[in-house]
Order: C-alpha cells, then structure tokens, then sequence
C-alpha cells in the first residue's frame, strides 16, 4: 500500500483487548483519533479498558477461538460504529513450559485454536467485510519474534503457530487489493500477562488453569507494552509489512538466513535449471494460459 494508514477518525477493533498489549493498542489508537473497539473473551477487564480511554472506546466480547464469536463480534462493531476499518487479530495464549514431547494435545489444540485459527478467522471475517465496503481497510496480524525465527524453547506449539500466522498474513497480503493493508506485529519480550493466560482456558480444552506465581519475573523484565504499541503503529502507519519493535532479533534472522543459504549452496549449486521448478513461475504461466483458451 503506498498511502500511509490514517488512524484518525475510524473505527478500528482489537482482540485479545482487555490487558496488555491489546489494551495499550486501544489507547495509543484513541490518541491517534480512532474509536476503538476493546474485544476480549474477558469482558468485565474490556469494560475497564474502554471506560478508561472514554467516549471512543466501546468493549465487546469475543472468544477467538471460536468463528461464530467472532462472526458476531464483526456484527455487533459494525452495528455500534457503522462501519470499521481495521481489526487488530491480537489475542493470543502462551504459557508452556514443557518439551515438545511432553505437550499435550488439547494444549496444542488451544494455543493453534487462538493464536492460528482465530487470527485466520478475523481475517476471513473482517477481510470479507472490508472488501465489499469501499475505501481503504487494515488488517493486523499479531505474530511474535517466534514468527521470524527465534525458536520458543519449551513451547514449540507457540512458535509453530507464530510461524503459521507469518505464513498466512505474507499469502493474505499479496491477494488483497492496495486500498487494503495488510501488516504482522512481531514483538520481542514485553511485560504483559501472557503467562498466565490458562486462566481463561475453555472447556473445549481442559478448563482453566490456575497460575500459583503472582509475577513472572522473566515477563517484568521486558519492554512495556504502551512503548511497544506506539512504535507498531507508527510501523504500521507508514505502511510497512513487518512491524518490529525488538532489534536484538536481527542476530537470529541472521543467523537462520544464513544457514538456509549455505545449505542452499552445498546442496543445490550444481542443479542446473532451477528457475525451471519455481512454483510462481509455473503457477502464472499456468493461470495465462488457462485465460487466453
């Protein structure tokens, strides 16, 4: 998208709302001018969130991780707005802390449920929206530094599901028109309460689970989440894709960057032709084909 994304005056919705860096995107949003829709599976925390920014801030309810919630979180914010021009898919769930062969499935299938799926629905939701109504839209993905290669230690299910959102958001933005932008936020640590989000763990998945620490001094220690959001967004603003946040991450891109290559190198150097396998080559001499008949 070539124009730079204006905040002001439109209304935007963010998930996963009700604390940490959904909550400080609702505010640093409402002081670029947007009304805000404050989404959160924890409505009474949404309703603070929203009554602290004031009259631009409307609290909603959503569980992402179910579609029909978020079907009818898209109806409700285009009831109470009239239209809405950006969703913010940013609720997430984290808390792991076991080795990938010691996860178990219905920990895996919450946290693809939320971070992947649910992101993939607000896409598919809002998106459909977005492109039957005229004038430009935004959509944002929350990824992670997980997403650009940083391996999650104890929690391989999180980083396959910020990979899986990097995968699709890249895919979703080639085939969405300009008027439409499309970004993915990818933080680095920031102290929020993601450690303890098993506390609204559906049913569908165990049920809740109670978290015996109060604090995490690992989650103190990162950067806060109202500094975070306000450099995503003047990201976003500019039009950029990739909104970066943590400039430690560059050593890791690096690092995997070059491997890949070197393992290129080695192993395809001799291969003559190569162009010949390039899937988008083959994919649009397919499609001009398939159009001139």
């Amino acid at each position: 998208m070539s124009d730079k994304f204006v905040y002001s005056d439109k209304a935007i919705v963010v998930t996963g709302a009700a604390s940490g860096l959904g909550a400080a995107f609702c505010k640093q949003l409402a002081k670029r001018g947007a009304r805000v829709g404050v989404a959160d599976i924890r409505l009474e925390q949404a309703k603070a969130v929203a009554e602290e920014i004031g009259e631009n801030a409307i609290p909603f309810y959503v569980d992402t991780a179910s579609r029909g919630s978020i079907e009818e979180l898209a109806t409700q914010s285009w009831k109470a707005f009239g239209e809405v021009r950006g969703i913010f898919n940013n609720a997430g769930v984290g808390g792991g802390g076991n080795y990938m062969t010691k996860i178990e499935k219905n920990f895996v299938d919450w946290v693809m449920a939320v971070n992947f799926k649910g992101v993939w629905d607000g896409c598919q939701v809002f998106g459909n929206r977005f492109l039957k109504q005229d004038g430009d839209a935004l959509i944002v993905n929350t990824g992670s530094e997980h997403s650009l290669g940083v391996p999650h230690l104890q929690n391989a299910v999180y980083t396959a599901a910020k990979h899986a959102v990097l995968g699709m958001t890249d895919v979703l933005r080639r085939e969405m028109p300009e008027r439409i932008q499309v970004s993915i936020f990818c933080p680095g640590l920031t102290s929020t309460g993601i450690w303890k989000s098993g506390e609204v763990k559906q049913e569908e998945f165990g049920g809740p689970v109670s978290v015996n620490s109060a604090r995490s001094p690992i989650m103190e220690q990162g950067m806060d989440p109202m500094d975070v959001a306000d450099r995503a967004l003047d990201a976003i603003a500019s039009g950029a894709f990739y909104a970066v946040t943590h400039p430690h991450n560059v050593k890791m891109i690096n690092e995997r960057h070059t491997e890949q290559i070197k393992a290129f190198d080695s192993q395809c150097g001799h291969i003559q032709d190569g162009d010949k396998y390039d899937v988008n080559r083959v994919v649009a001499e397919f499609r001009k084909q398939s159009q001139s008949k």
